[in-house]
């Protein structure tokens, strides 16, 4: 038991230590030294101008990404500063607290150390999620090496390139089925609670777990572990009370809107004939993935399988089947990131079952995550040789 144990904690040092060296290189031949182009900052949005001492990188004509974002809420998480100001959407962001608030304790509130902390605590993410499944793998029977595919998940590839939170939750999701096989209480009641802190998808395994207590008539475990939601839904209410109200569109009636209109209305490319074409095919490719993991949750639930992780996964197939906010199906980095939780429960229930076809959607998703570093590694390379 020792040495299974040892060879997932190396195998979740292997992930963090590969993908820091990936970072590093990148950082070093694409973004002149610059780490904090990881944050993926747009020169088209306002900057908190104390953080004007970090020699921001700024990519010239873009709005950034979200990651830009827990960037100043991890400078400010308790709104003391006026940060929020430079946050697109600060009722949103400010509700995914868990790992911002990470690297401001870690940091212990100091503006320079606030980065690095930040960095090391997606890093401790990654080496989580590939401690976490290979534990799962080898518990199921498999070699504890296949934690290293962890970092191949699209939530993971897109909090590497973009400093997302997203990592922390597919991590979080990977905990919650190997703590429901080892039927570990407490941890599964942690998982409970950080898990809506990073996102308010978390909710989804808390509703899961609950839901399955209900139906095998365990009313107090539901009780209990509901309890789990209270620390997110009081940090929301904070949060709500410092911000203003924002117009989201969230949510279509119509079920599955929002990928049968973007199955018509594909993304059109600015790139040549081949990569326009090769990007369009995966795109198709990465949404059957979606689709296919919506039609096998569906059968899942025809045959009236309610264990835990299971009920989880129908809770996160209603989120994809209503999801239509705007944006949310433009691009791969923009769903994949969000169901990464879908397809990572089906996979890891998939493998515990040995039903192949449930790792299908997952892998139909990740090719058009991963060309999405291609430039960078054609930097890498340029730069190297």
């Amino acid at each position: 038991m020792e040495s299974k144990t040892g060879r997932s904690i190396l195998t979740g040092f292997g992930c963090a230590a590969l993908v820091f060296c990936w970072q590093f290189l990148t950082v070093h031949f694409n973004y002149q030294g610059h780490w904090n182009a990881l944050y993926c900052t747009g020169e088209l949005n306002p900057q908190p101008p104390e953080l004007a001492r970090e020699n921001l990188y700024l990519f010239k004509g873009s709005h950034g990404y979200d990651g830009q974002m827990y960037h100043y809420v991890a400078h400010d998480p308790f709104f003391l500063r006026g940060f929020d100001s430079s946050v697109d959407a600060p009722r949103v962001r400010y509700r995914r607290i868990l790992v911002p608030l990470a690297a401001y304790a870690l940091a212990l509130g100091r503006d320079a150390y606030v980065d690095p902390a930040y960095y090391g605590v997606i890093l401790f993410c990654i080496f989580s999620g590939g401690y976490w499944l290979s534990a799962f793998c080898v518990s199921a029977g498999y070699s504890a090496g296949l934690g290293f595919s962890f970092v191949l998940i699209p939530a993971t590839l897109i909090s590497i390139d973009r400093m997302t939170v997203d990592v922390a939750l597919v991590a979080l999701c990977i905990a919650f089925a190997l703590l429901v096989e080892r039927n570990s209480r407490f941890g599964l009641y942690c998982v409970l609670v950080a898990a809506p802190l990073v996102r308010e998808t978390g909710m989804l395994l808390v509703a899961g777990y609950a839901a399955a207590q209900l139906l095998h008539r365990k009313f107090r475990r539901a009780l209990v572990f509901a309890t789990a939601a209270l620390p997110a839904l009081a940090w929301y209410l904070f949060v709500q009370l410092q911000t203003n109200p924002e117009e989201v569109q969230g949510f279509s009636i119509i079920p599955f809107r929002g990928i049968v209109q973007r199955v018509f209305e594909p993304y059109r490319y600015p790139f040549g004939f081949l990569t326009t074409a090769l990007s369009t095919l995966l795109d198709y490719a990465a949404l059957a993935g979606i689709m296919l993991a919506a039609a096998l949750a569906i059968r899942m639930a025809w045959r009236r399988l309610a264990g835990p992780v299971e009920m989880s996964i129908y809770c996160f197939t209603v989120f994809a089947a209503f999801l239509f906010s705007p944006g949310s199906w433009t691009e791969v980095y923009a769903f994949g990131r969000t169901l990464s939780p879908l397809l990572v429960l089906l996979a890891v229930y998939g493998l515990s079952k040995r039903n192949w076809i449930l790792l299908a959607p997952v892998l139909l998703v990740i090719p058009r995550t991963a060309i999405q570093l291609a430039p960078q590694a054609m930097g890498i390379m340029r730069g190297a040789l």
